[in-house]
């Protein structure tokens, strides 16, 4: 088999079982419907991936590489942000940008969600910190040292609530609206800014 028709096989099983994995979970996805969306065969499925285990594995890479090149595209302190919170409306923004110009990808995190309580969801988390993203916290780390943040709430306390939110933003905000979109992702950094940041001393 050529590289360029190894890669295409590849391609097209990657398409189907994001439309698979999209549709019925993981769980649910079937190898054989996978295969009938494709338009291979059995053999070819198993040059490229040792089971549905494996091939799950490689759609989230895929998507983690995806986000990553969004991500480093741009620059998160471009707007000058007066404080935390603004650059989190800011990092906020491109991860919705990043799911409507990406929806399969992002469905496929959503749908990671649904699988709590099942051995593909503890593997995926052990695989990888989706919990905690390496640059929001440092950002986080840094604001509660330069006293952003309310004392009385510990570290940990304030990146898992943050980490929390984020993960969950288009909960909050309607991604097919953008005036509607906006007013609730001001909405959102309120209640974080209100519940989180520490109050000004009068005279600040």
């Amino acid at each position: 088999m050529s590289f360029t028709k190894s890669f295409e096989h590849k391609q097209k099983l990657l398409d189907a079982a994001l439309e698979e994995f999209n549709a019925y979970g993981y769980e649910q996805a079937s190898i054989n419907r996978i295969l009938d969306k494709a338009g291979m065969s059995k053999g070819q499925f198993y040059y490229h991936f040792k089971n549905k285990e494996a091939l799950y594995f490689a759609l989230m890479e895929l998507g983690i590489e995806k986000k990553l090149e969004y991500f480093a595209s741009l620059n998160l302190l471009a707007d000058s942000p007066k404080d935390i919170f603004d650059l989190f409306k800011t990092q906020l923004r491109y991860g919705i940008a990043f799911a409507i110009e990406h929806p399969a990808i992002y469905q496929l995190s959503q749908a990671l969600l649904k699988e709590k309580g099942n051995p593909i969801y503890e593997k995926v988390m052990a695989r990888y910190d989706f919990k905690e993203n390496e640059v929001i916290g440092q950002l986080i780390e840094g604001a509660y040292a330069r006293g952003e943040f309310r004392d009385d709430f510990p570290l940990g306390f304030v990146k898992q609530m943050i980490g929390y939110l984020f993960n969950q933003v288009t909960d909050f905000v309607t991604l097919d609206d953008p005036d509607e979109m906006e007013k609730n992702l001001n909405y959102l950094i309120d209640f974080m800014r209100n519940g989180l940041a520490k109050c000004q001393e009068i005279g600040d």
